[in-house]
């Protein structure tokens, strides 16, 4: 079957090393480029200056030689989460003169940026052959190196190597601190009585569990989702938020022309530590804010978490309830919305009343009362809407969505 990925030099990219390797001078690659190709999966070709679709390009990330076969040179970038929303199905390698060293194909990924609902960290990796590695400087600047997982994996392997073979030293010397004369007697009966696995045990703990930080998931949109952990992850915390409930308001009638509008409750929130197998799924909803035609909803989390909705303000008086929250670590109900002062209209201006503020989330406030932007929702996650002044249907201002924000750690 004919290969169907390859990285190959451009001719620019031939050139250049050739020359180098003559002249004894260094060909420094200091770029990479992505491109979607144009919705097409594109042939590399030694005679391409650039990509077909170029999508985004930045400083290598790592630039070495191959440990394993020192005749191939490896090109690393690191795409943050924040940068995406197109496909990746070509990368370019350039160097200090903007001139394409090397062209690539891959097989076809798509980036998304946290806009989107869902974001990742992507790294982008080239392998390049070359007959003489010693004609490409390996220089990267490190104002923008992000760690990979496996450069930091081997940072650890080191550390932990040498940490192990001081503590050896230590342990192997029969009593390094003369001043506790029965420390291994107490080190012995602490292991033998298993309080140490008991303690991990407490914490939700094991030894597996390095406790490094991996990245971060964030799930804004309302409805169902599904949770993939990041490979590597063995542990999470998440929070949780529900829907904030919408405020309340009304045209002032009678003689005295009463008009009121108390603010909605906030989603309540639920912060836990969970474990987590890289392999699975896991299901949650991200809850809904109240509208005009919907009520708020509650945010779950794989049948254990529950954080409870805003609750609607029904009347012009008494602000609606927080949201309860239900199985975390830390379960943080909503806050409620503020009741209406009940201010009497004039004569002269018989369309404006007393109105309440819409109820602190986790995350903080929500829309104020008398707020006149009623069809918007706020941009704090689970927030109360604020009460207003309005016609029927009598609804003030409208909730805040909810939010499943999920830290992954090693």
């Amino acid at each position: 079957m004919a290969t169907k990925y390859y990285a190959l030099l451009t001719n620019i990219g031939a050139a250049k090393l050739a020359n180098a390797t003559a002249l004894g001078a260094k060909v420094e690659i200091t770029h990479m480029a992505v491109g979607d190709g144009n919705g097409v999966l594109p042939t590399p070709n030694p005679a391409q200056i650039a990509l077909t679709h170029e999508v985004h390009r930045a400083q290598l990330n790592m630039l070495t030689i191959d440990p394993v076969n020192t005749n191939q040179i490896i090109a690393e970038q690191v795409i943050p989460e924040d940068v995406g929303g197109w496909w990746i199905r070509e990368i370019g390698l350039f160097d200090k003169d903007g001139d394409m060293i090397a062209v690539a194909n891959c097989a076809e990924t798509y980036k998304p940026q946290l806009q989107e609902g869902s974001g990742r960290v992507q790294v982008i990796r080239v392998i390049l052959i070359v007959s003489s590695t010693e004609a490409v400087t390996l220089r990267i600047d490190p104002s923008v190196v992000l760690a990979t997982r496996k450069y930091v994996d081997d940072a650890v392997i080191e550390v932990k190597a040498y940490a192990d073979s001081v503590m050896k030293k230590h342990t192997d010397a029969g009593n390094p601190h003369s001043q506790y004369l029965q420390i291994e007697n107490a080190l012995s009966e602490i292991n033998d009585a298993g309080l140490i696995v008991d303690v991990l045990k407490n914490l939700g703990l094991t030894e597996k569990f390095s406790g490094r930080f991996i990245g971060q998931q964030i799930f804004t949109t309302p409805g169902a989702i599904n949770y993939k952990p990041t490979p590597g992850t063995k542990r999470i915390k998440i929070i949780l938020t529900g829907g904030g409930g919408r405020g309340y308001g009304y045209l002032g009638w009678g003689s005295g022309l009463t008009s009121r509008g108390a603010g909605g409750g906030a989603g309540g929130t639920v912060i836990a530590w969970l474990n987590v197998d890289e392999t699975k799924t896991y299901p949650g909803v991200v809850g809904r804010g109240s509208d005009e035609t919907l009520s708020a909803t509650s945010s779950t989390f794989n049948g254990l978490l529950t954080a409870g909705n805003g609750v609607n303000t029904s009347s012009g008086d008494a602000g609606g309830a927080g949201g309860t929250a239900i199985g975390g670590d830390l379960n943080i109900q909503g806050g409620d919305g503020s009741d209406a002062p009940g201010l009497i209209s004039t004569s002269a201006n018989p369309y404006r009343g007393g109105s309440g503020d819409g109820g602190v989330s986790y995350w903080g406030g929500g829309k104020r009362s008398g707020d006149d932007n009623l069809s918007g929702k706020g941009k704090t996650f689970g927030a109360g809407g604020g009460g207003n002044t309005r016609t029927d249907p009598f609804i003030g201002n409208y909730g805040s969505d909810g939010v499943i924000f999920i830290e992954e750690f090693s």
